[in-house]
């Protein structure tokens, strides 16, 4: 028997999102030096580019390199894209807001996210029941609302990343908005050593946590019997989701 955390709650307890470009041949070195690092989640980002064949492999690499730490597997995009490659967490494109739609294609057990740039878009996102996580920014002032609406101290509080150009330079300033998790992508995966560039952010954010006492009932209901703690059989190494 084997004790899993299911997906939600280790969305709950995720601090680091690393983005990758999906496709991108540097996958191979970059998911395994992320999670290595302290990603919580390793994202392949389709955004930027038309659907590639490789994105689907790039997710198998992921998803090998996630069972060594227990990580997650992400995906930014469009979810007609993503259905069937089987990320834990899919995070719909800017143009996206139909997260019904992506539940259809998705299935039961991936995490739904939103991208949000506006008070209005994370308003949105957060009264929508199938929304698991929001990526909020850039901009001072829609992370200072994120952090009113959803505080990430709250345990009932959808969880939101903060995102959009994070440097270990903006963290700081970032984590004063009221921040207690980020996205980054290219101040990790365009440093010379990426696993270096991610635990220097995994440090920092969990001291972050762990001075905030308030941060504390984020962490205890994540671990507290109920639907995101269950005993199960063990799945084998390709299963990432929990199962009743």
């Amino acid at each position: 028997m084997t004790a899993l955390l299911g997906i939600a709650s280790r969305l709950k307890l995720a601090r680091l999102i690393q983005i990758v470009p999906a496709g991108s041949a540097r996958v191979p070195l970059l998911a395994p030096a992320g999670f290595a690092g302290g990603a919580d989640i390793v994202l392949l980002d389709e955004t930027q580019a038309e659907a590639n064949p490789a994105a689907a492999a790039s997710m198998t690499l992921v998803r090998a390199a996630a069972q060594e730490t227990q990580g997650l597997t992400g995906y930014l995009g469009r979810p007609g894209r993503e259905a069937g490659r089987g990320a834990d967490v899919v995070c719909l494109s800017e143009d996206d807001h139909d997260p019904a739609r992506a539940r259809a294609l998705l299935g039961r057990w991936t995490q739904i996210g939103r991208r949000c740039n506006t008070a209005a878009e994370i308003d949105a996102a957060l009264a929508d029941p199938e929304v698991g996580f929001l990526l909020v920014g850039p901009g001072r002032e829609h992370l200072l609302h994120a952090a009113d609406v959803a505080p990430p101290s709250d345990p009932a509080a959808t969880p939101w990343f903060a995102v959009g150009g994070i440097t270990q330079a903006s963290l700081d300033a970032v984590l004063r908005t009221g921040a207690r998790r980020v996205a980054v992508g290219g101040a990790i995966i365009d440093a010379s050593d990426p696993e270096a560039a991610a635990r220097g952010f995994k440090e920092r954010l969990r001291a972050a946590w762990n001075a905030d006492p308030a941060m504390e009932a984020v962490t205890m209901a994540a671990f507290a019997p109920g639907p995101g703690l269950s005993f199960a059989p063990d799945p084998g190494p390709a299963a990432t989701e929990l199962r009743p």
